[in-house]
């Protein structure tokens, strides 16, 4: 069955960083200075989007029956927006592939990646944030 949500919560007891923990206890240590041990907010998210393009690589790849992929190493940078609201305004991803594939097939597994990939689809679509008080 595939995932219909994702839910995390943050608890930060300082100004310096705060934890994040998924309905399985798993833990990521979110911090505010890019000086700090841990991921920044803008780290974790350029990060999503890079596992995401990578999963998304390997479902392409046996969609297109290409076979069994070696690694993949995929870098994103993103890029804050010069403008007002601060955001992330661009999000640049490369991939290299240990595999001799050639450049036709490499092009076609990105841009599948691309539209399978949740994240990048949310990124494109600019969807709606809504926050507000717990009860």
């Amino acid at each position: 069955m595939a995932v219909k949500s994702a839910k995390v919560r943050a608890h930060s007891a300082t100004a310096a960083s705060c934890t994040v923990t998924n309905d399985r206890d798993k833990v990521i240590e979110a911090v505010f200075s890019p000086k700090a041990d841990g991921f920044t907010p803008l780290e974790i998210q350029a990060a999503a989007l890079a596992a995401c393009i990578a999963a998304s690589i390997r479902i392409a790849a046996r969609a297109m029956d290409v076979g069994q992929l070696g690694e993949i190493d995929v870098e994103v940078e993103a890029i804050k927006a010069e403008d007002e609201p601060s955001r992330l305004g661009r999000f640049e991803a490369s991939v290299t592939f240990s595999d001799p594939l050639d450049t036709d097939v490499q092009d076609r597994l990105i841009h599948a990646a691309e539209d399978i990939c949740t994240i990048s689809n949310t990124l494109r679509a600019g969807d709606t944030v809504v926050a507000g008080r717990r009860a």
